[in-house]
């Protein structure tokens, strides 16, 4: 039986994949030793529901994990700024320009996704789907490091409420942050049809019959200016 080729175009760099899993299992980290201190947000209250587990060695080490995952999350754009430079203004000027199709895209794209019809507008290398994913990261970034470096350094030399506040923008930022992920989750390993974007973040590549039909302006422009990279691999029987 013959076997069937597979063509994958190149998406991201290795600095770009790396980038996002430094950020994601950081997030995540941060996401679940985070959970916990929502039960006790103020550590001379009672404790109450799952506010024991921050008491003594084991709160220690929940902090520890939680602050050495900051640092992680912090640091994470380094490894793209550093690994793969010439690539991070063209993806960031394509990012920050929402255009008409982008409206029309998150308009449209439940219906699509569910559905099968109507069709997409066309897309560049993001589109308009993940650009709202980026404002939220970029948005949720902001709050998570200005509010818990303030927490984090700031107890006892700031006022209560400039603290109280902070509290309020970190606690903001990790729900509108979990709401995202669960949804970015979603559609990169549960839909049947997003799904396969998921190799773009695993090796880079993606099948370039998906590419065509999800970011058809990219694609024929990678193509046009030759600097398409495609690879071959086996396929199906």
């Amino acid at each position: 039986m013959a076997v069937r080729s597979k063509v994958k175009i190149k998406k991201f760099s290795r600095a770009q994949v790396v980038f996002h899993w430094v950020y994601g299992s950081s997030w995540f980290l941060l996401m679940l030793t985070g959970m916990s201190f929502l039960w006790r947000p103020d550590p001379g209250a009672a404790a109450v529901g799952l506010g024991p587990l921050l008491q003594g060695t084991v709160g220690q080490s929940f902090r520890l994990v939680h602050r050495v995952a900051a640092i992680g999350l912090m640091a994470s754009p380094l490894t793209w700024l550093v690994g793969d430079f010439r690539s991070l203004w063209p993806d960031l000027k394509e990012l920050l320009r929402f255009g008409i199709n982008d409206a029309r895209y998150m308009l449209i794209a439940p219906l699509h996704y569910t559905f099968g019809k109507p069709a997409l507008p066309p897309q560049g290398k993001y589109n308009g789907g993940h650009k709202v994913n980026f404002y939220v990261v970029v948005l949720t970034f902001i709050g998570f490091v200005s509010s818990g470096l303030l927490m984090w350094f700031g107890r006892g030399a700031v006022p209560d409420g400039t603290f109280h506040m902070a509290q309020i923008v970190h606690s903001t930022s990790f729900w509108l942050g979990a709401i995202m992920t669960a949804l970015h989750i979603y559609l990169t390993a549960v839909h049947p049809f997003t799904r396969r974007a998921l190799s773009a973040m695993t090796q880079g590549f993606v099948e370039l019959n998906y590419a065509k039909a999800e970011h058809k302006v990219w694609v024929e422009k990678e193509i046009a200016a030759g600097t398409a990279v495609l690879v071959e691999e086996p396929g199906d029987c």
